[in-house]
């Protein structure tokens, strides 16, 4: 099987924070400053193959909260508060030199709010709901095809759960996402193993997010960024160190066993997080 690379969007970016199916506990958190990078000439289409497209470059600056309302309830928040598409067109100067022409949006993007509500939590495994709410507050309309959201509204429902093991964690989830604007409904899966080594200090992540639409929507096909009826399989992996208790860095790479219609290029993302009331 062709094993690619790929940038999952906001859909692998959001509420994806260390802790898996766990709330936070009451006035405590979990915040994230993150930079994701793509650069794209290939796009998986609507049957899955992979084909040549024009270049893309996309970089997202974003924060991510999660702070504990309560010993069960956790407000959730994701905010991409810079987003900057761009693409490269190649144009012939008056004296037959080559100009290259780099065509850019940036613009804030679609936000997310949601609640995690711990139905159990008393025991080895522990059992949360999540609700979240997509916010339209991106850019959808621009003149040269580089929205930084998709202009619709959408809210999702959904049960994760999560065994202890001991210096690691093993958590999954499943969810169902409602979609506004013509966009098809969605299924969402995901599977978490983490594990901790240095006293704590380094944290190992793999993970396994799957999306599949139910394709019974009417918005066309075929934009690069926010397409209709998007599918993928794709593994991660992080890698989080904490130089301080509270304070530490982490990395993530996403790939892509399968997908349609998403970008099929290299997603980076760095970022910085803060704990606190842990």
């Amino acid at each position: 099987m062709r094993i690619t690379y790929t940038l999952m969007l906001l859909a692998l970016c959001h509420f994806q924070a260390m802790g898996g199916a766990w709330p936070q506990p009451k006035s405590g958190g979990f915040f994230k400053l993150d930079q994701t990078f793509i650069l794209a000439s290939n796009f998986f289409d609507a049957n899955g193959k992979v084909v040549p497209v024009q270049e893309l470059n996309q970089a997202t600056s974003s924060l991510y909260g999660e702070f504990g309302l309560s010993r069960r309830l956790t407000a959730l928040a994701y905010l991409p508060f810079r987003v900057s598409n761009s693409v490269s067109a190649f144009a012939i100067s008056q004296n037959g030199s080559p100009l290259d022409l780099q065509q850019r949006n940036t613009a804030f993007g679609d936000t997310d709010l949601g609640l995690k509500f711990g139905i159990l939590l008393d025991g080895p495994v522990v059992l949360s709901a999540r609700l979240h709410l997509g916010l339209p507050t991106g850019h959808a309309d621009h003149h040269l095809g580089l929205p930084t959201g998709d202009g619709e509204f959408n809210q999702l429902l959904g049960l994760e759960a999560g065994l202890s093991l001991g210096s690691g964690w093993l958590s999954g989830g499943l969810a169902f996402n409602q979609r506004s604007g013509g966009f098809s409904d969605e299924w969402r899966l995901n599977l978490e193993l983490g594990w901790s080594l240095a006293r704590q200090r380094l944290l190992l992540v793999g993970k396994m997010m799957a999306l599949q639409s139910l394709e019974n929507g009417t918005a066309p096909e075929g934009n690069f960024l926010f397409s209709n009826n998007q599918s993928y399989v794709s593994p991660q992996l992080e890698i989080a160190w904490k130089p301080k208790k509270h304070l530490g860095i982490v990395y993530r790479l996403g790939t892509a066993l399968d997908g349609s219609n998403i970008q099929a290029a290299p997603s980076h993302s760095l970022g910085a997080f803060l704990q606190i009331g842990h």
